[in-house]
C-alpha cells in the first residue's frame, strides 16, 4: 500500500532502513578520508571481535579478549563499578595483553573525525565505527585492505593449487588486474550462495566447503568455480570470511527455528484436511 509516495512498513522495517542510510553515510565519509568499514558479525561480541582482529590479528580470539576485559575489571573494581548499571558481579558474569598499549579511535557520526576514547597518545591505534547505537565494526585504511586482499589471494591460490589440486586454468580466470572502480571488500556485495548451511564452526570449515564444491564440479578446463572460491582468489577484493561464516550460521539457525516452530503447532493425534488430485490405477491382471 502506498501513502504520499511512501511504502507502509513496520517498526523493524523503518529501523532497518534508517540503519542502512546511517551506514551508507558513514561509509561515504570514511571513503573520503581513505578508510573503509569492515563489517563484523552482529552476535553480541562485535566489540571483542573487532579488537581481537586488530590487536591479535585473529578475530576468532574474541573470547580471550573478553576474558581479559573481565579480569581487568575485577582488578580495578573501585574505578569502574560506578559506571556499571546494576550489580557489578552480575555484569562480569554476563561479560565473560596487558603488554599491548593502544589508543581507541571511534567514529560515531558521519562527517566528524574519530573520537580518541583513551587519549593516551600511544602510537598504535584501534579504529572502530559505532553504528545504530549498538554495534561496532572495524575501520582500516584502504591501503591495508588492498594489501590484505593480495595476501589472501596468494594464500588461497597455494591452497587450491598445491593442496587440493584444482585445475590451474580455472584459478587463473579469477586472478585479474584491478580497476579503479572495483570494490575493496565484498562487504557491499550480496552474500555468497551456498547449498550447505550445516558446517558452521570455524573459518576452516568454510574453506573446506568451498573446496568440496569446487572439486565436485570437476577439474576440467573452463569449469565454473564456486562464488566463495572466486572471491577468495581475486587479488583486488578482500573476502570478509568471518562475516560470511556468521551469515551462514545465522541462516542455518533461522531454518532450524522455523522447523521447530512449525513442529510445535501440531501434536500426536491431530487431524488435518488434505486437498489433492488422486489418480486411480486399475489393475489389468484380473478381469
Amino acid at each position: 500500500m502506498q501513502l504520499d509516495g511512501c511504502r507502509w512498513m513496520d517498526a523493524d522495517g523503518w529501523m532497518e532502513l534508517v540503519g542502512c542510510r546511517a551506514e551508507k553515510l558513514m561509509d561515504d565519509y570514511l571513503r573520503s578520508i581513505g578508510l573503509h568499514r569492515k563489517k563484523i558479525a552482529k552476535d553480541g561480541s562485535c566489540l571483542f571481535r573487532a579488537v581481537a582482529e586488530q590487536v591479535l590479528h585473529c578475530q576468532s580470539l574474541h573470547t580471550e579478549v573478553r576474558a581479559k576485559c573481565v579480569e581487568f575489571l575485577k582488578r580495578n573494581r573501585e574505578t569502574y563499578e560506578a559506571f556499571i548499571e546494576g550489580d557489578f558481579e552480575d555484569y562480569l558474569l554476563k561479560l565473560q595483553d596487558p603488554q599491548v598499549r593502544l589508543d581507541f579511535m571511534i567514529f560515531q557520526e558521519p562527517g566528524k573525525p574519530a573520537v580518541n576514547i583513551t587519549d593516551n597518545n600511544f602510537k598504535d591505534k584501534v579504529r572502530l565505527c559505532f553504528l545504530n547505537g549498538n554495534h561496532y565494526d572495524s575501520v582500516y585504511p584502504v591501503s591495508h585492505l588492498k594489501n590484505a586482499a593480495l595476501c589472501q589471494s596468494i594464500l588461497y591460490e597455494l591452497l587450491y593449487d598445491n593442496v587440493f589440486k584444482v585445475d590451474r586454468s580455472s584459478l587463473t580466470l579469477c586472478q585479474r588486474v584491478g580497476r579503479p572502480t572495483d570494490l575493496v571488500s565484498d562487504d557491499g556485495m550480496n552474500p555468497c550462495a551456498s547449498s550447505d548451511e550445516s558446517d558452521l564452526d570455524c573459518v576452516c570449515v568454510c574453506v573446506c566447503v568451498c573446496v568440496c564444491v569446487c572439486v565436485s564440479q570437476g577439474r576440467g578446463r573452463g569449469r565454473q568455480l564456486n562464488e566463495r572460491v572466486r572471491r577468495s582468489l581475486n587479488p583486488t577484493l578482500l573476502r570478509n570470511i568471518e562475516y560470511d561464516v556468521w551469515q551462514k550460521s545465522k541462516r542455518a539457525q533461522q531454518k532450524m527455528d522455523y522447523c521447530i516452530a512449525a513442529g510445535m503447532q501440531f501434536t500426536a493425534g491431530d487431524r488435518c484436511q488434505v486437498c489433492g488430485v488422486f489418480t486411480v490405477l486399475q489393475s489389468t491382471r484380473f478381469p
